[in-house]
């Protein structure tokens, strides 16, 4: 599943997941809309926080 995906199923917008997981909202939001990959730390703690259902290889 992506990140897009997870947040439309869970109802949460992208500034309420990007201070869960201590990232800026330009930053997630950029990894949503494919303008940035995310890199090896950031996938991981979006693994962590989606438990497991956004996995690292779609982040990156």
């Amino acid at each position: 599943m992506d990140l897009r995906e997870y947040l439309f199923r869970n109802k949460l917008n992208v500034s309420d997941f990007s201070k869960q997981i201590n990232y800026s909202r330009q930053h997630v939001s950029g990894v949503i809309h494919g303008k940035i990959k995310a890199g090896r730390k950031l996938a991981e703690i979006i693994e962590k926080a989606t438990n497991g259902k956004v996995k690292i290889k779609d982040l990156m």
